[in-house]
This record gives C-alpha cells, structure tokens and sequence, in this order.
C-alpha cells in the first residue's frame, strides 16, 4: 500500500514540477522544485528496500532519479543562463 502512495506522491510532484516548468520557466522556483523532487526520490528510495517492492518499483525509481538529475541539470543551466538567484528573482 505504501508502495502505491509513494508512486501517487511521484507522480503528482513530477507532474507538479511540469506545471511550474511551463508556467514559469525553469530558472524559477528552482530551489523549491529541486528540493520537492529530492525528498520525494530520498523517500522513495527508503521505500524501496522493503520486501512488497518489486523490481517494477526500483526501475520507476531508476526514471525519477533520471527525471531529477535532468530537471536539476536544465534548471541550473537556466539560472546560469538567466542570471536569477533560484527563487525566481
């Protein structure tokens, strides 16, 4: 059951971060989308070490870490590029 909730909280924090990617830009809010997306990650991995997860789990893990390290790439490329200080400012 935890599995499926922690899937649920992947899935809207990625479709979340979507959301403010468009309406924003990426150079926006960035702190705030990275730090989402990493605790969810860090929270999903703990998950998956119990003995329910299957290897269906782990490689859903394997494409958020890919889908956080890519966002977090891109963003701080925007920044960089944009000259914001992450906050949108």
């Amino acid at each position: 059951m935890l599995i499926y909730i922690m899937l649920g909280l992947m899935l809207l924090s990625a479709g979340f971060v979507a959301y403010r990617l468009k309406r924003d830009g990426a150079e926006y809010h960035f702190v705030e989308n990275a730090g989402l997306m990493v605790v969810v990650l860090v929270a999903a991995s703990a998950l998956g070490g119990m003995a329910e997860a299957g290897d269906w789990f782990r490689y859903v893990r394997y494409v958020y870490a890919i889908l956080t390290a890519a966002y977090i790439a891109y963003a701080a490329y925007a920044k960089y590029r944009g000259g914001t200080d992450g906050y949108g400012q």
